[in-house]
């Protein structure tokens, strides 16, 4: 079956699933269930009601877009982006973007990870500092490596990436040191005037 044509079956398949109540769907996100590894669009739809579940354009920085799914695109408090590895099957990345309020469930932790939480707050769910890029441009504030940490493994065994953003209020002097195109400890102490903020929560599955 060529890929246009699955694609299409696909479709017409999560149009014919039936919506599931959404008092069954979960509270907190993590890598199983609808975002499992071999998960799907029917996944979504049987999870999430397939009127919640749509596909559109998804950005992916620097003004570029990507084919994907979109779980509650008209409500930004519970918005869900994804981008998969084939016709929509198989997860790439689950994207939860600033303004929406999904937590997302880290193993060994009572407390999930959530849009808003400090760099501090970060940083002690971690259980020790971590690296993340300077600000400034489309790459900007992207934790790099966990460095060993408990965010290492979020539940499911994906891979959990977080972007921070500065304040409006931040200190411009302190700004400007860690800003661009450069890698900082949580520790770095302009990092920590700064006080930046997490605004994405990305959860990857490997190819």
């Amino acid at each position: 079956m060529s890929p246009a044509l699955r694609a299409t079956c696909l479709l017409c398949l999560i149009a014919a699933t039936p919506p599931l109540a959404w008092a069954q769907a979960p509270s907190v996100l993590d890598c199983t269930g609808p975002f499992a590894r071999n998960a799907d669009e029917r996944t979504l739809a049987r999870v999430f009601g397939a009127e919640n579940v749509e596909r559109a354009n998804i950005p992916v920085g620097e003004g570029n877009t990507e084919p994907g799914t979109v779980i509650f695109a008209k409500d930004p408090e519970k918005r869900i982006d994804i981008l998969w590895h084939d016709a929509y099957a198989r997860p790439n990345v689950v994207i939860i973007r600033n303004g929406s309020t999904w937590p997302v469930a880290v193993a060994g932790l009572d407390k999930p990870v959530a849009n808003g939480a400090t760099l501090a707050e970060i940083e002690t769910m971690n259980g020790k500092p971590f690296t993340l890029t300077g600000f400034g441009w489309d790459l900007g504030g992207y934790s790099n490596s966990w460095d060993g940490g408990r965010l290492d493994k979020p539940v499911g065994g994906c891979n959990l990436s977080l972007r921070f953003d500065p304040p409006k209020d931040a200190p411009g002097d302190a700004l400007d040191k860690v800003n661009g195109d450069v890698e900082f400890s949580s520790t770095d102490s302009a990092m920590r005037q700064v006080k930046p903020v997490v605004v994405e929560i990305e959860l990857g599955w490997p190819q």
